[in-house]
């Protein structure tokens, strides 16, 4: 009987050992062509187990006023299940999310500090950018050729100081030189972290809100706020589908 029960308890070990040094993976991919957006998120844990499904088939702008209408698409584990639901992007929305930002800085005790670290534990394992771009002009698209160039090598470099980089990034401009204007861009990435990062960030993000006086408070209320308006507009757009 005890060879048994250690047998049982060594196989909870093993894999409890196992999940802990397993991967969470993300991948990300963002396609736009001209006034056509498309964006797709994968999350992978557990050895492939557990796949979760984020879709954006459809970003609108409206105008200024309005802002963006962002049309989002979720499942897991290929279910077929789907929640769906639009989301619409504008100043006041901006403005709430910062809002929500700086209520999160007071109630952490060094919230940027404990971001950092985090990022530190991310691996970037596949990171791919190319875009087409002309603007009818020969001219004027090598100036444009070469400000892209700047800006994808700023954003990268950035991201290097933040994150590790398993490969060399794979960036690609290449200049149109058609009379019409075009614009394609195409993004590829995939990170990893592993399960024991993610548990130790959470405990220390949970550590450093305990150490601000009412900092938990804080943060209960501004997750109640997110879950009323959660349900408020799961409500209004289950009220829209059956008019």
């Amino acid at each position: 009987m005890w060879i048994w029960l250690g047998g049982i308890g060594l196989l909870i070990a093993l894999l409890l050992v196992a999940v802990l040094i397993s991967y969470v993976h993300v991948h990300f991919t963002f396609r736009k062509h001209n006034h056509d957006d498309y964006a797709k998120i994968t999350v992978r844990l557990l050895y492939g187990i557990v796949r979760i499904n984020y879709e954006i088939p459809s970003i609108v702008f409206r105008n200024m006023k309005e802002g963006f209408l962002v049309k989002t698409e979720q499942r897991m584990n290929h279910s077929r299940g789907e929640a769906q639901s639009n989301e619409r992007v504008n100043k006041r929305k901006v403005k709430k999310w910062a809002k929500d930002v700086k209520i999160m800085l007071r109630a952490t005790e060094a919230l940027k500090l404990w971001i950092k670290q985090t990022l530190t534990r991310i691996h970037m394992t596949h990171c791919s950018w190319s875009t087409r771009i002309g603007v009818g002009d020969a001219a004027y698209t090598a100036v444009l050729i070469g400000w892209v160039w700047s800006i994808k090598s700023i954003i990268i470099g950035y991201l290097s100081y933040q994150i590790r980089f398993e490969q060399t990034p794979e960036l690609q401009v290449v200049p149109v030189w058609e009379d019409e204007m075009e614009f394609q861009t195409e993004l590829d990435w995939k990170l990893k972290i592993r399960i024991t990062a993610v548990m130790i960030a959470g405990l220390t993000l949970l550590t450093r809100v305990l150490q601000v006086e009412g900092g938990w408070r804080m943060w209960f209320k501004l997750l109640q706020e997110q879950r009323r308006r959660r349900k408020l507009k799961l409500k209004k757009q289950h009220s829209k589908s059956h008019i």
